[in-house]
């Protein structure tokens, strides 16, 4: 024998008024009728008569009335961790209904300084892929000699490299001040001091960038490597930037790093920070791109993306 549907519900057994559910969504997000309101744009007493049809069609309370403190009953903790996930899912499948409307396609390349860690950066990518996920996003690792070469001839369309100044040439935008300094890893002897001078660091192991070693100006870590006189005595290179710190890590010498981009292994301890005298040693980061190219459909919509979120985003300086 079938067993009764409690009475409070339809026949399906359900609340099947997405519009109901919706108006849940916001009461539980913004946790308060009268902010959900606000966010909707309609009326409070509309939210609470929807957030009232809503518990009698389920039968269950689902907001703790009669308290300062906006809370969920557990009923309603359940209702929304599920509201939730349709909501996101709507929100996916209007973007998706978007980018297949716009019938945007084709592929953007950007090359890249290996390391280049950006909040901007990231943000445009995920825009990008967010409004036109046909389109291919091919990043490819250079350095920021090779990559100023190749924009400026036309190679690829948009770069994102370390300088020392914009050029003239090209369009520039800065997404990262950076701070650099001098690391060792736990298996260094100098690992954990405080005290130590240029001195003692000429003659050390350095592992240096591959770039370097070529001699490929500009790039700003050969300046500030040349600053302090370090590097004498290669130990170990790559065009790397994980493989650099790895090296470093394991102790096969000491190297000149971005300090945001090695937080996390700062913070496990797997790499020290050298105190050494004088002035921070200090980088940019930038985007750049040539104005005179013909720019692909795909090509203009990324740059657009670029100038929206410089717009609303600030550099970051670390």
């Amino acid at each position: 024998m079938n067993k009764a549907l409690p009475p409070t519900l339809d026949a399906t057994g359900s609340c099947d008024n997405w519009g109901l559910l919706r108006s849940f969504y916001y009461v539980a997000s913004q946790r308060g009728v009268t902010r959900a309101a606000k966010a909707q744009g309609v009326t409070q007493p509309s939210v609470s008569a929807s957030l009232q049809r809503l518990e009698k069609a389920l039968g269950q309370t689902l907001v703790q009335r009669g308290q300062r403190e906006f809370e969920l009953t557990a009923a309603g903790q359940v209702l929304f961790s599920e509201v939730e996930k349709m909501f996101e899912a709507s929100l996916r499948a209007e973007e998706k209904l978007k980018a297949l409307h716009s019938g945007l396609v084709g592929t953007v390349k950007v090359q890249v300084v290996t390391g280049a860690r950006s909040d901007l950066f990231d943000e445009i990518l995920r825009l990008m892929h967010q409004r036109h996920p046909s389109v291919v996003l091919d990043i490819q690792i250079a350095s920021s000699h090779t990559i100023l070469h190749n924009v400026a001839s036309g190679i690829v369309p948009f770069g994102v490299c370390l300088m020392q100044r914009p050029l003239s040439r090209l369009t520039c935008h800065l997404l990262l001040r950076a701070r650099y300094g001098v690391f060792c890893g736990a298996e260094h002897p100098l690992f954990g001091q405080t005290d130590v001078s240029l001195t003692e660091l000429r003659d050390m192991p350095f592992i240096s960038f591959s770039c370097d070693a070529e001699g490929r100006a500009p790039e700003p870590m050969i300046a500030l490597r040349d600053s302090t006189g370090l590097g004498r005595n290669i130990s170990g290179t790559s065009g790397d930037f994980a493989e650099v710190c790895r090296m470093i890590i394991a102790g096969l010498g000491i190297g000149v790093l971005p300090v945001h981009a090695v937080a996390r292994e700062l913070q496990d301890e797997a790499l020290w920070q050298l105190d050494l005298p004088g002035p921070d040693l200090m980088a940019d980061m930038y985007f750049v791109a040539d104005p005179a190219r013909h720019f692909t459909p795909a090509e203009q919509t990324f740059l657009d993306i670029i100038n929206e979120v410089l717009a609303t985003m600030s550099p970051q300086e670390t």
